[in-house]
């Protein structure tokens, strides 16, 4: 599926956020400094993608919206591990690869994932998700 970088970071943060609190529009566009109106167009077009739902107020990832959460986190810890092996910096790969965790098909992650020898935790010590389908 399609998701733009607006989608992915929502993705992210609502599955951070939610851990904590119930999330909401509000939340959601003060965490990502945006305003409500442009939050609620993004997470408007992520419920017709099936990514989320929103009830009573409360926007929480559906199925669909926690699997690619799954695949993005696994790219992304995957991605820091190949720019960590070839000399960034943690914190530097980390943030390059929140701008292309989304765009990378799950053949090359596991590619990746594979030819660095199939690690349990990323730079940070986070865990590799193995099986995300």
């Amino acid at each position: 599926m399609d998701i733009s970088k607006r989608e992915r970071d929502y993705i992210v943060l609502l599955k951070e956020l939610s851990s904590e609190f119930p999330v909401r529009i509000s939340d959601l566009a003060r965490a990502s400094g945006v305003k409500e109106p442009t939050a609620y167009e993004s997470i408007k077009r992520m419920e017709e993608k099936g990514l989320v739902k929103v009830r009573k107020g409360i926007v929480v990832l559906t199925d669909t919206g926690l699997l690619t959460y799954l695949k993005i986190i696994k790219a992304h810890r995957v991605l820091e591990l190949l720019f960590v092996k070839h000399g960034a910096d943690p914190d530097e790969a980390c943030k390059e690869c929140a701008n292309i965790d989304y765009l990378i098909s799950e053949s090359m992650v596991q590619k990746a994932y594979n030819s660095l020898g199939s690690p349990s935790v990323c730079p940070h010590g986070r865990p590799i998700e193995v099986n995300v389908q």
